[in-house]
């Protein structure tokens, strides 16, 4: 029986001396039950997994290389009689935290879990309730596995960087800030990407802006007139300020003004009061570009026979 609402998250990292939140993607995949585990508990206990690791400091992520994952073991089952009739289940719960392309196990951790309930399905899921954030064995299970992603991008950062230079030089921009921005705040790399993804998203913005003027320029050149000028401006409006092309942009836009005599708005982009402001959010542009070209990428394909 497989759990068909696969749940994402993604592990929030602490340094030693102080706390320093880092989003290390973490992929909830189906639940695998050993035993004859009724349906709903699988996303009963995907959704307290997520729970607990989110007390922990846990934010959302998809599609990622390391997984979460669980099964229940040695299950006994037994009936109580009433009224009502109730049922005692009794089994060993465990949990895998891994590489599923490498197909390594960081963690595991084994729970014994008990429950009564007028179902079967009920009696699963109250023996489910010991499994929170408070339970000091999942916190060190949480911690165990998040040492090992760390190590892993220490240790790869810099071919996930090159993937990023390759990408860029083919002017698959989007592709590149996927790489770039995928190194976590918390890992050896991050100031080297943080730089690189500078670089790539000025080049992305500059390259997005050279095509978009040279839309607008045909557009007017097309249609000289009002309707020639709206579409040229809903072209112009879309070039980010930052772009090398701006002035220029701006420039054809009043030209186009002066002749269909129109006040066009042309301050596109919300202007960010000091360097910092406007790094903060170049970085979060250029993520939501990788994202958005990860979320195209063919799904990683979470077969677990290996781990069974």
């Amino acid at each position: 029986m497989k759990l068909h609402h696969i749940v994402t998250i993604a592990l929030a990292a602490f340094t030693l001396d102080a706390v320093a939140e880092c989003d290390l993607p973490l992929t909830a995949v189906p639940v695998y039950e050993g035993e004859d585990v009724p349906e709903r508990v699988s996303d009963q206990l995907a959704t307290r997994l997520t729970a607990a690791a989110a007390s922990q400091g846990v934010v959302g992520s998809d599609n990622s290389r390391f997984f979460i994952t669980a099964k229940f073991n040695h299950s006994f089952k037994d009936i109580l009689a009433g009224p009502p009739q109730t049922t005692a289940i009794k089994s060993t719960l465990t949990i895998y935290m891994g590489d599923i392309l490498d197909q390594k196990v960081y963690a595991t951790q084994s729970f014994d879990v008990k429950g009564v309930g007028t179902s079967d399905e009920r009696a699963y899921i109250n023996a489910l309730q010991s499994l929170n954030g408070r339970n000091k064995a999942f916190v060190s299970f949480i911690e165990r596995g998040r040492t090992k992603i760390i190590e892993y991008y220490n240790a790869n950062y810099p071919s996930i960087l090159a993937k990023a230079k390759n990408a860029m030089a083919l002017q698959n921009f989007d592709e590149a800030l996927y790489y770039s921005t995928s190194i976590p705040e918390c890992t050896d790399g991050y100031n080297e990407a943080v730089a690189l993804t500078n670089v790539i998203y000025q080049k992305y913005i500059d390259f997005e802006g050279l095509q978009l003027l040279a839309k607008a320029r045909a557009a007017w050149g097309t249609n000289p007139d009002e309707y020639g000028a709206n579409e040229a401006y809903s072209y112009l409006t879309q070039i980010n300020p930052q772009a090398s092309c701006y002035k220029e942009a701006m420039a054809f836009g009043d030209k186009i003004a002066k002749v269909v005599k129109a006040n066009w708005d042309f301050e596109n982009v919300t202007k960010y009061k000091d360097s910092i402001d406007l790094q903060k959010a170049t970085i979060k542009a250029a993520r939501d570009v990788g994202v958005a070209y990860g979320n195209h990428q063919q799904p990683i394909t979470y077969n677990m026979g290996w781990l069974w």
